[in-house]
């Protein structure tokens, strides 16, 4: 996809310019008055007196008229600046029965009109991931939600839609419509020509690695879910979906690099729903992950309230991105809040070229929100008309406070202060 970052960039405030140097008047005025007497004092109108004795340079070889121009180099020097690419990740794609009903066409469901408003973000994007909590159906035939879910496949067709290169599918609901569930899911992201990972139809399946070439770098993606809402899988069945293992997934992310992966991205659904701070399962495990020389980064999900991103050993753990589309709400209950915000995390990925190394060198973030109205997923600092302004602006708040929590800068795109309460408090007038 073509960048488009420098539209979301923080310009830098580099404040005035040094003025230049500035003779005072009088020191004019006292070279003008000496000039004149120069001229006019006494003397003035006598012989000049003789003209110095010219200057004989040393001798040395003359300099050419003109330089030869086949001694010359043909171009400037040519500077080679470091191989990079961005990647934009979004979080939980939950797809409960109002979202389904809202999407209902006459002829099937579009879920497409959902990402309009954040779709140029992920385009721009060099490589954009997403979450899919909830199996598709094969053939949409007995669709279901919460607690069960088998929602409809067009999901896929929007997914492409948004610009997404690559989803986890990992998750604690992966296997609530069983075999057709994996079956529908990883059909109907193949027909829409998205990359997986996470579930699979077959152990070959399971066994092929998620590689994505981006910008000259391999990428390769892995997706891990901490269980089941189904109960543990048979020995036999483990290839469908993914289960945290420490063991198996540095294994995995060795076979990885092992294929010429140069930047491993390890995605985890993992933590307790609706804390906002990550548990002592997360805070143990990802650091561990993050040591590992075949781990690069980590993106979190299943908590459905956005959660720090830390910093460890100069590589970066998201430990959860909240909701990106779901119809959770504070109406839910009042330990639900925060459940409509979310966030398009944003990296730039560079190459060390002394190294090889890639890594993460910068990191920001769009804050999203949806709108249960229409189940449209909002750029909360650029909402469009018939949205709330200060519900907007509060929830961006809350998601820019939710993701320094650990005290990781995560910087905003423009519009947003360091400090998020300042801001909202100047965009709503004091």
């Amino acid at each position: 996809m073509l960048s488009l970052r420098a539209m979301r960039i923080l310009a830098e405030d580099r404040g005035p310019r040094p003025a230049g140097d500035r003779r005072p008047a009088g020191t004019v005025l006292a070279g003008i008055l000496a000039l004149a007497v120069m001229v006019t004092g006494p003397g003035a109108g006598a012989n000049p007196p003789p003209p110095p004795e010219p200057y004989l340079a040393p001798p040395g070889p003359a300099a050419p008229a003109e330089a030869d121009p086949t001694l010359l180099p043909a171009t400037a020097p040519v500077v080679h600046k470091p191989r990079s690419f961005t990647i934009a990740a979004t979080g939980d794609l939950l797809i409960h029965s109002p979202i389904v009903r809202r999407a209902r066409t006459p002829d099937g469901w579009d879920f497409t009109p959902m990402f309009s408003s954040v779709a140029p973000i992920l385009r721009a994007a060099d490589l954009a991931v997403c979450h899919v909590e909830t199996p598709m159906s094969l053939d949409n035939q007995d669709l279901s939600t919460f607690p069960l879910f088998s929602v409809p496949n067009q999901l896929a067709d929007a997914i492409a839609y948004a610009g997404y290169d690559t989803c986890s599918l990992a998750s604690n609901h992966s296997l609530d419509s069983g075999m057709r569930g994996v079956t529908g899911t990883v059909e109907a992201l193949d027909r829409a020509g998205v990359a997986h990972t996470g579930m699979a139809r077959s152990p070959e399946q399971r066994a092929t690695l998620n590689l994505l070439e981006v910008n000259g770098a391999t990428v390769a993606h892995l997706s891990y879910t901490y269980g089941l809402n189904t109960g543990a899988l048979r020995a036999e069945d483990t290839y469908l979906a993914n289960i945290i293992d420490e063991e198996t997934i540095l294994a995995e992310a060795g076979r990885a690099r092992a294929a010429g992966a140069d930047f491993i991205l390890l995605s985890l659904h993992w933590g307790t729903e609706f804390r906002r701070m990550p548990d002592r399962y997360q805070t143990d495990l990802g650091p561990r992950l993050l040591s590992s020389p075949d781990v690069d980064l980590i993106i979190g999900h299943h908590a459905h309230v956005v959660q720090p991103v830390d910093r460890i050993g100069g590589e970066y753990v998201a430990y959860g991105l909240g909701n990106f589309l779901s119809n959770q709400s504070p109406q839910w209950g009042a330990r639900k809040p925060g459940t409509q915000d979310g966030v398009i995390l944003r990296l730039t990925v560079t190459e060390d070229p002394a190294t090889g190394r890639w890594s993460v060198t910068s990191i920001s973030h769009t804050p999203t929100r949806v709108n249960r109205a229409t189940f449209e997923i909002v750029d909360a600092l650029y909402p469009r008309d018939g949205h709330n302004p200060a519900e907007m602006a509060r929830s961006a708040s809350d998601t820019a406070e939710a993701l320094a929590a650990l005290g990781t800068e995560v910087r905003p795109v423009p519009g947003l202060s360091p400090h998020p309460a300042q801001w909202l408090s100047d965009l709503l007038g004091g």
